[in-house]
């Protein structure tokens, strides 16, 4: 029968509390796991459960649990898991971001709706876009990809490692990354929808008395419509381009890499 101490006790709880608040932390940051669709006890059993599986690969340094130092170690943990979570949000926001200005280009901008995920209002399209995601992003197992991305952290991101500033701008310059890949997304419609825009204009320049612009209107919108339906063909693919240039930059950056 395994028999444990006091202290042995103790000291294994003090050993599990650091790994669980940094998964704790990175799974309140993930998309759809961290949305309000999820409940925060469900999100609290997950964390616990893979606090139990990584917590014996991990070393933990030795800290005094009733100390400033260790309330500073808890909160460093929290920072880290929030900050590798909201590197995977970064894929998402790229989708959310191409349907806000495809919404915009399609004259769809006026059609809002509640996303239930965040409880925030936005463009239909974009909402579209980010449930496409997220289907693509369970369908393709990027959740475990993420998982095995959060485990292997704690070697190339330790405890007890400190603030790193230079993660911290790798964060900020990825904001670059998002939107870029947001006007890729978006830029074919973009440029269709100009030459509509550019036709329809010289109409209206060679016959000034047809009032072609509330005719245009509705023939631009059905037209975005009908080219989204034909980009959807390649979503997949463009997701799965964006998630392993994603993978890429976790390599090259920061060292990480992952057999997903």
């Amino acid at each position: 029968m395994l028999e444990l101490s006091t202290d042995e006790l103790y000291a294994l709880i003090i050993s599990f509390l650091l790994p669980f608040f940094r998964i704790g932390a990175f799974l309140m940051a993930l998309p759809l796991f961290g949305s309000q669709l999820v409940s925060t006890r469900v999100r609290l059993v997950f964390a616990f459960v893979l606090a139990i599986i990584i917590t014996p690969l991990v070393s933990i340094p030795q800290y005094d649990p009733i100390s400033p130092a260790f309330i500073l170690l808890i909160f460093e943990q929290l920072v880290i898991g929030i900050v590798l979570g909201f590197v995977v949000t970064v894929l998402f926001q790229v989708f959310s971001l191409a349907g806000q200005l495809a919404a915009m280009k399609a004259g769809l901008g006026f059609a809002m709706s509640n996303d239930p995920a965040n409880g925030v209002s936005v463009a239909t399209i974009g909402q579209y876009y980010m449930t496409m995601a997220g289907l693509a992003f369970l369908g393709t197992d990027g959740h475990l990809v993420m998982i095995e991305y959060l485990a292997e952290s704690f070697e190339y991101w330790p405890i007890g490692s400190g603030f790193d500033s230079q993660r911290y701008w790798d964060i900020v310059m990825l904001g670059g990354w998002l939107f870029e890949k947001g006007l890729l997304v978006v830029l074919p419609l973009a440029v269709a929808t100009l030459i509509l825009n550019i036709s329809f204009g010289i109409v209206a320049k060679a016959s000034p008395q047809l009032n072609i612009f509330a005719l245009g209107f509705p023939v631009i919108m059905l037209f975005s419509l009908l080219f989204i339906w034909i980009m959807l063909q390649d979503f997949l693919d463009i997701y799965r381009l964006f998630f392993q240039e994603m993978t890429s930059w976790l390599q090259e950056t920061w060292g990480i890499s992952s057999n997903g």
